[in-house]
């Protein structure tokens, strides 16, 4: 029983070292690119043994705050942890808990109206110059093979532009979990239709500043095409999400 007392006291201990590296990134300023000390610095500093060490660096990694170099002149470099680090752990989370597609699309409909509300309220002059963009390249792709990407892209900029990146991480990541599954099921015609006109309705609204009107709109969208794709193919939004398929 004593080793895995062991195994337990040293991934708390890289655990520990791991929060006291980003601590040190965030005290120097550091910025994606920055090269932290050799490990022969860092084991003088931290005083931990070298597995400690290269484990929580290993940890750091995973979790997108570094890359480890190779070659020489290598060692851990500060990156900056990308929506599909979050959305990476956050589906394996998911894989164990029996989540389906059903469930994000709930979670969707739950946020998305507000989302688009707060757009209203915050959104910059770059936010909806972006968003006309994306939807004029949207109208211009109805019947094209880019349509569900860049439907995903507009949705994407409304999180951003909704002024709290949690709501913009939040709806990427969503993006992400079920991009392999409408990849496989896909728009008829009808509700590409559909969905451009509520979007244009979004869009005006979010523009002139009007919450309600957008929330309205978007509530419509989300409901609508929930129900266009539990009619379509039931089977599909009871597929479970599985960690690995972002």
């Amino acid at each position: 029983m004593q080793p895995k007392v062991d195994d337990a006291k040293k991934t708390k201990r890289a655990l520990t070292l791991a929060q006291d590296i980003v601590r040190d990134i965030e005290a120097g300023a550091h910025v994606a690119g920055d090269r932290l000390p050799r490990e022969d610095e860092m084991l003088a500093r931290y005083e931990v043994a070298r597995a400690t060490l290269r484990e929580a660096l290993r940890f750091l990694e995973l979790q997108g705050v570094i890359h480890l170099q190779l070659g020489r002149g290598g060692g851990p470099v500060v990156a900056r942890p990308q929506t599909g680090d979050f959305a990476s752990s956050f589906s394996l989370i998911l894989h164990f808990m029996e989540a389906d597609l059903r469930g994000l699309l709930e979670l969707r409909e739950a946020i998305a109206p507000d989302v688009a509300a707060y757009a209203a309220q915050r959104a910059t002059t770059a936010d909806l110059s972006a968003l006309a963009d994306c939807l004029n390249e949207l109208e211009h792709n109805a019947a094209g093979s880019r349509f569900e990407e860049l439907n995903r892209r507009f949705h994407d900029m409304l999180g951003w532009a909704s002024g709290n990146p949690l709501f913009g991480l939040l709806t990427s990541t969503m993006h992400l979990l079920t991009r392999e599954f409408s990849r496989s099921l896909g728009y008829s015609a009808q509700e590409r239709a559909v969905q451009l006109r509520f979007l244009r309705h979004v869009l005006e609204a979010v523009r002139t500043g009007d919450a309600v009107a957008a929330r309205h709109a978007m509530a419509r969208l989300v409901a609508g095409s929930a129900t266009y794709l539990a009619e379509r193919s039931p089977e599909l939004v009871s597929q479970k999400v599985r960690w690995g398929q972002i």
